[in-house]
């Protein structure tokens, strides 16, 4: 694996991870939970997040919106999320760099994509940042 896909990987895992509540709901409302969990369930196992978004209906390689005929576009997808982020995966891996903040309830950020926690585990606050 070059440089180049790892990046590519480590982003798309983080966008996972940023937008797994989104795309949580939107899989339930489109009738198509059941894939987006058995994909979910890969990338917790040590799976591509590249690959999921690719069979979940996102190819970065292509230009558009969303899932489906209108793919979302690598602008969009390779973005960093908007967050303004104190909290930091709770794993100690180069997997993934999300970097995410409380909600505007003030909820406490999860990762939804631990393979010991599919449930959520607490993210982890950043060192030095206040609360």
């Amino acid at each position: 694996m070059t440089d180049e896909d790892r990046a590519a990987e480590r982003h798309a895992r983080s966008w996972l991870c940023a937008q797994y509540a989104v795309l949580r709901s939107d899989a339930e409302e489109d009738g198509f939970l059941d894939e987006f969990d058995d994909v979910i369930d890969e990338v917790r196992g040590g799976g591509s997040a590249l690959a999921a978004l690719r069979a979940l209906g996102h190819d970065p390689a292509r230009s558009g919106g969303s899932r489906g005929t209108d793919l979302l576009g690598t602008s969009q997808l390779w973005s960093a999320p908007e967050v303004s982020g104190v909290f930091r995966c709770p794993r100690s891996t180069a997997r993934c760099s999300a970097q995410v903040s409380r909600d505007a309830s003030g909820a406490w950020p999860e990762c939804r994509l631990d393979p010991e926690h599919p449930d959520g585990v607490p993210m982890k606050p950043v060192t030095g940042a206040g609360r």
